[in-house]
């Protein structure tokens, strides 16, 4: 896979907002955050606009995708924020080689790069950077991939359902329900062999089951490498599962790979960035879960 050049001071990271609309006041943080590691930035036209729940016209947020990479000073993009909309830009747009930033609805444009062979962040946009200090775990963690170029190193607990094992393998995923909507098109990402990560918010539970059906009987969920549950928020349990972790673990129960529940990925503070497309060593113990780089 191509990876993107690494970021240097004075470098353009340019700011958009690709489907829902945003706080003005989280895009003049993310500058002032940007600008105090010392990178410029760009905010593009219709980044702080509002156009029924979206930023702009599809049209228009289009034109701002398209300039931004057109733009030879750029070399990363951070989405402002999800939300939905930016699956407007799937068989629109044929990206280039820079840094795209974001998570949630951004997933769709991850699969847009990754059709290219092309790697992207996935990880948290304007609201982290203005509202966390430069120290935040998550925002060092980001520019340490926008720097240097490399996957950071991550450990956590391991969840008590989690099963235990080590791969190594091309780590890739992002939200489950819009990766979901783009199966068996040139930008489905959930495919055999891969180490999966997998995150949502106010999702039922039946729905990700429904989801993970689906990959069971178009055989992606037996031949992964490795699944990282992130986290799974603002659900209700229901009469068959009380929580998403349980009916995970059942499902993916019949396989031998190592599974993650409990990842730091997701609609939390603490969603630390990922490279997709990054070959990583995913090792699950009885205490500790690691991600490495290969």
């Amino acid at each position: 896979m191509t990876r993107p050049q690494s970021l240097k001071p004075g470098d353009t990271v340019a700011i958009l907002s690709p489907a829902s609309a945003v706080d003005p006041a989280l895009i003049d943080g993310a500058v002032k955050a940007l600008q105090s590691r010392g990178f410029n930035t760009k905010v593009m036209a219709h980044a702080t606009g509002r156009k029924g729940t979206y930023s702009a016209s599809a049209g228009e947020r289009l034109d701002d995708m398209r300039s931004a990479l057109s733009d030879p000073a750029v070399k990363a993009i951070l989405c402002s924020r999800g939300g939905y909309g930016a699956v407007d830009m799937l068989g629109r747009l044929i990206p280039k080689p820079v840094w795209l930033i974001g998570f949630s609805d951004i997933s769709a444009l991850h699969a847009l790069w990754q059709s290219q062979g092309i790697m992207s962040i996935h990880g948290s946009m304007a609201r982290h950077l203005a509202e966390f200090p430069a120290d935040d775990p998550a925002n060092q963690a980001l520019f340490q991939i926008l720097c240097h170029g490399t996957q950071p190193a991550y450990s956590f607990t391991t969840h008590p359902l989690s099963r235990q094992g080590s791969v190594r393998g091309q780590m890739i995923g992002g939200n489950l329900a819009v990766l979901a909507g783009l199966i068996s098109t040139p930008y489905d990402m959930l495919k055999p062999g891969r180490i999966l990560v997998i995150e949502d918010i106010a999702e039922p539970i039946y729905k990700v089951e429904r989801i993970l059906h689906q990959l069971r009987l178009n055989g992606v969920l037996e031949n992964l490498s490795g699944l990282l549950v992130g986290q799974f928020t603002e659900y209700r349990g229901d009469s068959n599962y009380t929580d998403m972790e349980r009916m995970i673990a059942d499902m993916t129960a019949p396989y031998g790979y190592p599974v993650a529940l409990g990842a730091p990925f997701g609609h939390i503070d603490g969603n630390l960035p990922f490279v997709e497309g990054a070959e990583v060593t995913l090792n699950v113990s009885d205490s500790i879960t690691t991600i490495t780089p290969a």
